[in-house]
């Protein structure tokens, strides 16, 4: 069970890096393009749809992993009113609840990218791509995001019986 779970870190992790590369990517993009516009006159006409696509990429590649390092934004105005017992257990239920919308927006973009793939849909743009290209990172980062917050819940609920 261990290694699973080194193992799920690992591909976060890696997805995380690859996210903070599309960062880099996207700034490096947008400098040239910006660069050659003003003093060539000729911008790179494919930069601003590649960084659209970044902005969508970025945080669903980065969120399971934000998840786990407790990145995301969390009011605890409640929470530290609490004994530890009841603290424990209200992150977990907190944590599930996050865990099965994570879920349920990963089986909602895996429905719709599913369906942009059998109706062979494509982005009409300066690069020509099939649809469900963009749309799989949708299901991809909220499934891992549905894992992470089932297992902080989990986390958070065994804590809690040690209290």
């Amino acid at each position: 069970m261990k290694a699973l779970g080194r193992a799920f870190d690992g591909l976060e992790d890696a997805f995380a890096v690859l996210a903070a590369t599309l960062i880099v990517l996207s700034v490096v993009l947008v400098t040239a393009d910006v660069f050659l516009r003003y003093v060539f006159t000729q911008p790179i006409a494919w930069v601003f749809e590649v960084t659209e696509y970044i902005l969508l990429f970025v945080p669903c590649l980065g969120m399971a992993w934000l998840a786990r390092h407790d990145g995301h934004v969390m009011i605890d105005i409640v929470t530290s009113a609490l004994s530890p017992r009841p603290r424990a257990r209200l992150r977990a239920v907190v944590a599930m609840t996050v865990a099965a919308l994570c879920a349920f927006i990963a089986w909602w973009g895996a429905v719709a990218t599913r369906e942009s793939y059998v109706a062979k849909a494509m982005i009409e743009n300066v690069l020509q791509m099939p649809q469900y290209v963009v749309y799989a990172v949708i299901p991809l980062g909220f499934a891992l995001c549905a894992v992470e917050f089932a297992r902080k819940g989990l986390c958070s609920w065994l804590q809690a019986d040690a209290a």
